[in-house]
């Protein structure tokens, strides 16, 4: 019951956003099938989103951080995935200690550079970036694009999913062949099964 009443918040948070009636039910019809076709189960992919909430916010209410990291946090599968910048070896330990003290994870893969916080500038350009990569995937015949979570950061695509070895060579071969990708980080986990359900 937790789960749906988390799925129906979720869901009415993005609905908020369109501002008109119509695009509150179409929105929430793309959500809806978006997560009945996830290969997560139901209670992963709140939990996921649930994992990143707590750890962003933790991040942000880190006094010692402020200004002094630019941190991103995506999880899949219960697999965290930091990336972002941190202005020294200190800031980004700090980071990795908050992410590791939530026990509902499995893993992190640590992506953090020791560097100045990228610009605003440049974020704008990561998420269209994020956009052409996710377009091209979802246009891919041989792919499903949904069971692929993109994030660029600095130009650098990261994927994460559920996919079978072939489907995990398409998405990364996508996002090489994107101009203006310097660089794919994969840390998709494959499994053969996702094979018969085609």
């Amino acid at each position: 019951m937790k789960s749906i009443v988390n799925i129906l918040f979720v869901l009415l948070l993005a609905s908020q956003t369109t501002g008109c009636a119509i695009a509150l039910f179409s929105g929430a019809a793309a959500t809806t099938a978006a997560v009945s076709a996830d290969r997560r189960d139901l209670d992963t992919q709140v939990l996921d989103h649930e994992i990143e909430q707590k750890i962003a916010r933790a991040i942000d209410n880190e006094p010692s951080l402020f200004e002094q990291a630019h941190v991103n946090v995506v999880s899949y599968n219960r697999n965290v995935l930091l990336v972002g910048q941190a202005t020294s070896e200190f800031v980004r330990n700090k980071v990795l200690d908050i992410a590791g003290q939530n026990t509902d994870l499995r893993d992190i893969y640590n992506e953090i550079v020791i560097t100045q916080p990228t610009s605003a500038a440049q974020r704008a350009k990561d998420a269209w970036l994020t956009t052409k990569v996710k377009t091209r995937m979802l246009a891919d015949k041989e792919l499903d694009g949904h069971q692929v979570k993109v994030y660029t950061e600095n130009q650098q695509v990261f994927l994460m999913g559920l996919l079978t070895k072939r489907e995990k060579k398409i998405a990364v071969t996508i996002a090489r062949n994107m101009d203006g990708v310097e660089k794919v980080i994969d840390v998709i986990e494959t499994n053969e099964q996702f094979a018969s359900e085609g």
